[in-house]
């Protein structure tokens, strides 16, 4: 995300762009205009150009636009209010961002385009519990030495391991005749996230140290019990205390994750043989067997894809598009899977008689009250599938000022 400017920094900028004769650029569907600032008040920011390239802009059409100040480059998003020969006015942007750079301009996407996707687990019918979260299978970076030549293997070098650190370990999973049961395991189940109880006398973590996100905060397990914890208090901090009672000291509870199917978890123990309070490292181990087990259990085909079930794929409403990227919203009340910084997104895109298939990974998410917002970028297109976006999207494909933010003239 780029930094915001202040209210107060917008109104300076632009006089001081305008008094400069600063270019700003402005891009839409399959156009774009190279203009200078000829005024502006708190409503509406007037721009100056070339009447054959302002022609082709129309009312209350959404534009991206881009200038420099000092050195930096700045961008905003804005409606048309009207085109007029040379002259083009838009509604004053709520801000300007100090934007970074990037190859490919963002534009709003051309009328009528639409952006469908699937996910990789699509066919897969599993009956697990369903988490709010999504995760790819990947195989992750080796850290613990734990032995991947099969699935026994696997296994036995993670009891080996444990065995040695923890007073107690063991793998649960989840099927049709065995549901998540006990609050901790219907709390993994639901959120797709570790609970790391450090110590059964304390409370949770406040703060999730692992920047995608991967255990259950103090806030959240909350949250997830409700409004209930205050007529007949927290069913976790009860559990937690009779652990305490019984001599239990410490716990962990990792999600196997298979996409967003919860189909078990890892479990670790300490008590009173081994008073050592379990920290972020117990975390880490018990997540990388994880990994490792679902990506076995994929190459394994242990949970096969039903060839017969063709999915519905999904439609999110594009907020903009490049030659390498696209950012979408989805709303929350209809789709309540959260995807993961790194899930891959088998997508189409469709505007006319242009037909793309592109693979994108998601790199940024923010969300709102009512939508989750992904950043995606595009894996490896083709050079024929990239001159088609280019086409599509920018207003003459062999114009690299059209497409490439990192050129846009001062």
């Amino acid at each position: 995300m780029g930094t915001i400017v202040t209210f107060i920094e917008k109104e300076f900028i632009l006089s001081q762009v305008r008094r400069s004769g600063g270019t700003v650029v402005v891009f839409g569907s399959a156009k774009s205009a190279t203009c200078t600032v000829a005024s502006f008040d708190k409503d509406t920011l007037a721009l100056d150009g070339n009447t054959l390239e302002l022609e082709a802009f129309r009312s209350w059409e959404q534009v991206s636009a881009y200038l420099m100040y000092q050195g930096q480059r700045l961008a905003f998003s804005a409606k048309v209010r009207k085109a007029d020969g040379p002259r083009l006015v838009l509604t004053m942007p709520e801000k300007l961002l100090k934007a970074p750079q990037r190859k490919s301009i963002r534009v709003p996407p051309p009328r009528g385009l639409t952006l469908e996707f699937y996910l990789q687990n699509e066919r897969i019918r599993i009956d697990c519990p369903e988490s709010q979260e999504y995760l790819d299978i990947e195989l992750p970076e080796l850290r613990e030495g734990f032995d991947v030549s099969s699935i026994n293997s696997l296994l036995d070098s993670f009891r080996r391991k444990a065995g040695s650190r923890y007073t107690k370990n063991g793998v649960v999973m989840f099927s049709k005749t065995r549901s998540p049961s006990s609050v901790e395991e219907q709390m993994i189940a639901s959120m797709g996230r570790c609970l790391l109880i450090a110590s059964t006398r304390s409370p949770l973590p406040a703060e999730d140290p692992y920047p995608e996100g991967r255990i259950i905060t103090q806030n959240m397990a909350e949250n997830y019990e409700g409004p209930a914890i205050f007529l007949n208090g927290s069913e976790l901090e009860k559990s937690r205390l009779k652990k305490a009672e019984a001599g239990i000291v410490s716990e962990v509870y990792c999600p196997i994750l298979y996409y967003q199917f919860v189909v078990g978890y890892i479990y670790l123990m300490n008590d009173i043989n081994k008073k050592v309070c379990m920290d972020f490292s117990a975390v880490d181990f018990a997540w990388e067997f994880g990994r490792i087990l679902t990506y076995s259990l994929k190459t394994h085909q242990y949970y096969r894809a039903d060839e017969n079930f063709t999915p519905t794929p999904h439609a999110p409403e594009v907020l903009d598009l490049s030659a390498t990227g696209c950012l979408f919203v989805l709303p929350k009340a209809s789709y309540p899977v959260r995807f993961r910084k790194s899930s891959v997104l088998e997508m189409r895109i469709l505007s006319g008689s242009c037909s793309l298939d592109l693979r994108g990974r998601v790199v940024r998410h923010f969300s709102d009250r009512d939508g989750e917002y992904y950043g995606v970028a595009f894996l490896s297109p083709d050079q024929q599938k990239t001159e088609s976006l280019k086409s599509l999207l920018y207003a003459d494909a062999s114009l690299r000022s059209a497409c490439d933010e990192m050129e846009i003239p001062e």
